[in-house]
């Protein structure tokens, strides 16, 4: 959520601190989201090796360390007097399901860890590319008006022979409306005051 809110953030800065737009704006905020969405899959892959690293050191863990310790755990409880070489599939069917479910306790954990952070980088992901989608509907739409605008002014400009300032226009309709709203304001106090 915060990553959209800066994201937002900080494309209307730069939306409305620049005169115009560029065409090229809609070319590279495609890019960004692209990029971001390379990210997102690098970041998903960099995550499952991470975790398949982990289950590799659980299995290793189990095969090297913990079935050693519990061999030797169940070697001291057997009597002097059994002959292992005949005991030996029975004390391993006893041992091998102890092992297994140890093993499998541990390998539970990490892939519960694992879907969870997956599921938020999914989340975030998801946040982050609802709001880029409607950035690149803005910068689209911004675009789009400059470059019709654009085309007007240069229509005008053919059709009159440059004789049309618009900018002039522009501050003479700004005038209007401010001395407008200033009028509406008077009148509108001059109605109350005969209420």
């Amino acid at each position: 959520m915060k990553l959209k809110n800066i994201f937002f953030i900080a494309f209307f800065i730069i939306l409305y601190s620049c005169a115009s737009l560029p065409s090229a704006s809609t070319t590279l905020t495609q890019e960004v989201i692209d990029e971001a969405s390379d990210m997102h899959s690098l970041n998903k892959s960099l995550i499952q090796r991470i975790f398949t690293e982990k289950k590799k050191q659980v299995s290793f863990f189990i095969e090297k360390t913990y079935t050693p310790t519990l061999i030797k755990k169940y070697e001291a409880l057997l009597p002097d007097t059994l002959n292992y070489k005949k005991e030996l599939p029975n004390i391993i069917q006893g041992i091998v399901p102890v092992i297994m479910q140890k093993k499998d306790s541990l390998l539970t954990i990490i892939d519960n860890q694992e879907q969870k952070l997956m599921k938020q980088l999914d989340d975030s992901y998801n946040e982050y590319s609802k709001a880029a989608s409607s950035l690149q509907n803005l910068v689209n739409s911004a675009v789009k008006v400059k470059t019709t605008e654009e085309n007007v002014l240069k229509t005008v400009d053919k059709l009159t022979g440059n004789k049309i300032n618009f900018q002039k226009i522009e501050s003479n309709l700004d005038s209007i409306l401010a001395k407008s709203s200033t009028f509406f304001s008077k009148l509108n106090t001059i109605e109350k005051t005969l209420k």
